[in-house]
C-alpha cells in the first residue's frame, strides 16, 4: 500500500509538471551553426604578422562548419590599409589610431552577451540561468557557447570597449609578474643572513621591499654555485617590446594611480600630461637606482638580454611579461609572484601624498591590454555576421586556449578558467611552478587595471617616454627629463589636435563623451 502511494505521488507530480508544460512555450532550442556559404573573410594583422599563426591553425573547422572562406594575409598593415581586412589582429596600443583612421566597426552587445531567457524557459526549469550558462548566442553555433562571462573583466569591460562602444574581442592578454629563482628564497644560508639584516625572504609586497631584496641578493653566491650573482635584472634599455616603459609604468601606477582617480598618464579634463609629477620622478629614480643591482651593463638591456641573465642563473629575480615563462626555464626551480605595490598613493587633486587604508596594486596592463580582434568598418548583412562570428570563434574558450599555445606569438589567457589552469604548455617551462604562475595572473587581472595608452599615436607618446628614461640612465635628473617628456607629449597632442586627442583619451578610459571626435588637428 505504501509503495502504491508513493507511485501515485510520483505520477501526480509527473502528470503536473508535464500540464504545466502544456500552458507554456517549450524553451527555444540552442542557435544552429549559421552558414555563410559563398561569404569569404579576409584575416591580416597589424604590425606583427606572427599573430595570424593561431588563425592559420585554427580556421579549418570554422570554415567547415560555417561553408565559408578564410583568406589570410601575411603581409603587415597599417591604419591606412586596414580596410583592406575584413577581421584584422592588432596590438590594443593601435586602437585609438585604428579609430581614428575610422577602420574599425563597433561590435553590438547583443552579438556577444547572452540573451536573457524567456518567462516560459525560465519557468519551465524552475530557475534562472546565469548568463554564462544560458542558450547559444546568434552565430555562436550549436557546438558551444561563447562565454562572454568568462572572460576576465579587464577584457570584458575595458580593453575591448572604447567609451561606450565595444570595438574588438580579446584575442591574447598581457600580464607583468615577478619571476624568482626558488632556492635564492630558500636557501637556508640566506635566509640566516637576510634574518641578521631584517630582510624577509619572501615575494615582496611593496616596491621598497623588492628593491632591497634585490639589494641583499647583489654579489652574493645566493644560489650556492660558487659564483657571484646579482639581484635583479629589468629591462632599463633600448626595447622593441616596450617592456622597459611598462616596467616604469608599473612602477608608476602603485604611487600614481590613486583609487579615486581615472586618469594616469594624463588629466583627462585638460589633456596635460602627469608624466612629470611626484609618482612618476620617484619611480624612475626606484628603478635607476636598480641599476647597481643587476650585472654590468643593465642600462642596456633590451628584454632578450634580461631573461637571459634570468635563464642563465646570473640573477635572482626579472620582471617580465607571463607569457614569456617558457624562456625562464634552465633546471632550476622559478617562482611567480605579482607586482608589488605601494603603502603611499599621490593624489592628484590636492597635490599630496596620502596613505590609503590598503595597498595601492593597480595592475598595468601593457601594449594597451594585449591583441585585439576588429572587424572593418562599414560592413553589413552578412558579410558582418560573418565576421562577427569569426571573431568569436577565434576569442571562442577552446579556441583562445590553443592559439595562446602557439610558440610564435605567445599570450597569456584572457579567460578566468584559463588562466586558472595554468601555463598553456608546462612542457615548455617544466621548472615554473605552474600554480604560482596561475595565482600571479590571477590577482593581477582581478586588481584596478590600467590599461596601457592606446589614444592615436600612442607608440610615439612611448618613443617620447623610452627618450627620457635613456637620458635618466646616462646622468639626467629624473624630475629633469621628465619634464623633457611631458613637453615632447604636449607638442605632439598640440600638433595632432589637443581636442581631438582628449576625446580620445577620455574614450580609452571608458569615460562616456560625445559621439563624434572633433574635427582632425583640433
Amino acid at each position: 500500500m505504501r509503495k502504491r502511494r508513493k507511485f501515485l505521488c510520483g505520477l501526480i507530480v509527473c502528470l503536473g509538471a508535464a500540464t504545466a508544460g502544456c500552458w507554456q512555450d517549450n524553451p527555444p532550442p540552442a542557435n544552429p551553426t549559421p552558414s555563410y556559404q559563398g561569404i569569404t573573410l579576409t584575416v591580416a594583422a597589424l604590425d606583427q604578422p606572427a599573430l595570424l599563426e593561431g588563425v592559420n591553425s585554427q580556421r579549418g573547422e570554422w570554415v567547415a562548419s560555417r561553408g565559408g572562406q578564410v583568406e589570410v594575409r601575411p603581409k603587415p598593415l597599417t591604419p591606412g590599409s586596414a580596410g583592406e581586412a575584413d577581421v584584422l589582429l592588432f596590438p590594443g596600443s593601435r586602437l585609438g589610431d585604428l579609430i581614428d583612421a575610422g577602420r574599425l566597426e563597433a561590435i553590438p552587445n547583443e552579438a556577444v552577451m547572452p540573451p536573457a531567457p524567456s518567462n516560459a524557459a525560465a519557468g519551465a526549469a524552475g530557475t534562472e540561468p546565469s548568463p554564462g550558462d544560458s542558450a547559444s548566442t546568434p552565430g555562436s553555433g550549436a557546438e558551444g557557447l561563447y562565454d562572454y562571462m568568462g572572460i576576465a573583466p579587464a577584457y570584458r569591460d575595458k580593453v575591448t570597449r572604447y567609451g561606450n562602444e565595444r570595438m574588438a574581442l580579446p584575442y591574447g592578454a598581457s600580464v607583468l609578474v615577478l619571476a624568482y629563482r626558488r632556492d635564492a628564497f630558500q636557501r637556508e644560508a640566506n635566509r640566516s643572513a637576510a634574518s641578521a639584516k631584517g630582510i624577509k625572504l619572501e615575494p615582496p609586497k611593496t616596491w621598497e621591499e623588492l628593491e632591497a631584496l634585490a639589494r641583499f641578493f647583489e654579489g652574493t653566491d645566493w644560489d650556492g654555485d660558487g659564483r657571484t650573482g646579482h639581484g635583479i635584472a629589468v629591462v632599463l634599455g633600448d626595447d622593441s617590446e616596450g617592456l622597459g616603459n611598462a616596467t616604469f609604468l608599473a612602477r608608476a601606477a602603485s604611487l600614481g594611480q590613486h583609487p579615486d582617480q581615472f586618469s594616469f598618464e594624463f588629466d583627462s579634463g585638460k589633456m596635460e600630461p602627469r608624466i612629470a609629477s611626484e609618482p612618476f620622478v620617484e619611480a624612475l629614480a626606484g628603478l635607476i637606482a636598480l641599476k647597481s643591482a643587476g650585472p654590468p651593463g643593465m642600462e642596456q638591456f633590451d628584454a632578450a638580454a634580461a631573461r637571459q641573465a634570468f635563464h642563465d642563473g646570473k640573477v635572482a629575480m626579472l620582471i617580465d611579461r607571463a607569457e614569456r615563462a617558457a624562456a625562464w626555464s634552465n633546471g632550476k626551480p622559478v617562482s611567480i609572484a605579482q607586482l608589488p605595490g605601494s603603502t603611499r598613493v599621490f593624489d592628484p587633486g590636492s597635490k599630496a601624498w596620502t596613505n590609503p587604508e590598503q595597498r595601492n596594486t593597480p595592475s598595468y596592463l601593457p601594449t594597451g591590454g594585449g591583441w585585439l580582434i576588429g572587424i572593418r568598418a562599414g560592413l553589413s548583412g552578412t558579410q558582418k555576421d560573418a565576421a562577427i562570428d569569426l571573431a568569436k570563434y577565434l576569442s571562442n574558450p577552446e579556441n583562445s586556449n590553443r592559439i595562446r599555445a602557439e610558440r610564435a606569438f605567445p599570450m597569456t589567457p584572457f579567460r578566468a578558467a584559463i588562466v586558472s589552469q595554468g601555463l598553456a604548455d608546462p612542457t615548455s617551462a617544466p621548472d615554473v611552478d605552474t600554480r604560482l604562475w596561475a595565482e600571479a595572473v590571477g590577482r593581477t587581472l582581478a586588481e584596478r587595471p590600467i590599461v596601457g595608452l592606446r589614444i592615436p599615436a600612442a607608440e610615439e607618446y612611448h618613443r617620447d617616454l623610452a627618450a627620457g628614461r635613456k637620458a635618466a640612465l646616462a646622468g639626467k635628473d629624473p624630475r629633469a627629463a621628465l619634464a623633457d617628456v611631458a613637453r615632447a607629449w604636449s607638442e605632439r597632442s598640440k600638433t595632432l589636435g589637443p581636442k581631438r586627442q582628449r576625446w580620445h583619451y577620455q574614450r580609452s578610459l571608458n569615460l562616456r563623451t560625445s559621439s563624434e571626435p572633433p574635427a582632425p588637428g583640433t
